[in-house]
């Protein structure tokens, strides 16, 4: 029986959602806040969204076809054991790093000078010593993950898929470590792996609002946020737009531990949820047993704040396209099926 999650929540939860949705920001609002983000890793996980251990790696699957041809694309993360996984932290810094990337504008160019302060002051978090440090081994912790890609990266620039091993950062010298001529470096200098620069300079890129980025307090909402943000796209404008995922795709995909009991799963999203049902970003947030198996379809429905941003980017789009500098570029997303998962 089809069930909402939010019946399933306290019976505080529908009184806070309820009254009244917050009015969606203006076009004008969205990008003065936004940030680009690049769509693969959006769509594709990467950082580790639970503590401790019992995830060493993370991998996606999913069949594609082309043509008469059908083959199973992988997308494999596997960190440096010396280096760490890549955890929530990593993931702000990451987002600050693509904004100040953004403020940069186009074209993206290595090296990127950043300092560990001013990536702190983006996050909304204090710069003391502990954070200073902490930062530090994130950044280092997402030099160390590496990537491999069948068929699963989409590359823009060669309109494909591809086959690639790669890093999103291909090398970081902190201030006072020695550069390749043989001086010492006077501040930090971070240099994006090729494969994600390509993908930033060909603009296959999502547009977030970083400012509601910022605001979201739990791991799993951020993550949502993104994703979603990219699936919704393709739904926008269809009368009843919906986005489904199977629940232990969703977990794939956050990626988080999998459940086998409503009230675990309920426990693990509703937070989540609760938040972005709140912000406007999502209408509803569903769910319906699968038959015969230990899992769930949970629906997604976009807010007034997803499509608004998805207007915004749009009217955006169009006024680079008409304009001269920016007459080859578009948004370039891929946003997937309504009921995709």
């Amino acid at each position: 029986m089809f069930e909402p999650l939010s019946r399933l929540l306290p019976s505080h939860y529908k009184k806070r959602i309820a009254p009244g949705v917050p009015q969606p920001p203006t076009p004008r609002e969205i990008v003065a806040g936004s940030l680009r983000c690049e769509v693969n890793g959006l769509v594709y996980p990467f950082f580790f969204l639970t503590k401790g251990k019992g995830m060493e790696s993370i991998e996606t699957r999913v069949v594609r076809r082309e043509g008469d041809r059908t083959f199973e694309a992988v997308w494999r993360v596997t960190p440096h054991p010396a280096c760490g996984r890549p955890g929530p932290l990593a993931h702000r810094v990451h987002r600050a790093v693509e904004q100040l990337i953004t403020e940069r504008g186009l074209p993206v160019e290595n090296p990127i000078p950043f300092s560990i302060h001013n990536l702190c002051q983006r996050m909304g978090m204090k710069a003391g010593g502990t954070e200073y440090r902490k930062v530090r081994e994130a950044l280092i912790a997402i030099r160390g993950t590496q990537v491999e890609s069948k068929g699963m990266f989409y590359a823009k620039n060669l309109a494909r898929y591809v086959d690639q091993v790669f890093s999103l950062y291909e090398r970081i010298i902190f201030t006072g470590e020695r550069l390749p001529d043989g001086t010492r470096a006077e501040r930090n200098l971070l240099y994006l792996g090729t494969w994600y620069m390509e993908s930033l300079n060909s603009l296959y890129v999502k547009p977030l609002d970083y400012r509601y980025y910022l605001k979201l307090h739990t791991p799993i909402a951020r993550r949502l946020y993104e994703l979603l943000g990219v699936k919704f796209y393709r739904v926008a404008e269809h009368p009843y737009p919906v986005i489904r995922y199977r629940y232990s795709t969703l977990c794939r995909l956050l990626p988080v531990k999998r459940h086998l009991y409503l009230s675990r799963m309920q426990q693990q999203l509703g937070p989540a949820h609760e938040e972005l049902l709140r912000g406007g970003f999502l209408n509803a947030a569903d769910d319906t047993p699968v038959p015969f198996q230990s899992d769930w379809y949970v629906s997604y429905r976009p807010g007034p704040k997803a499509l608004a941003e998805i207007e915004a980017n749009k009217r955006k789009t169009k006024k680079q396209r008409e304009s001269v500098g920016y007459g080859a570029y578009s948004s370039g997303l891929r946003g997937g099926r309504h009921d995709a998962g």
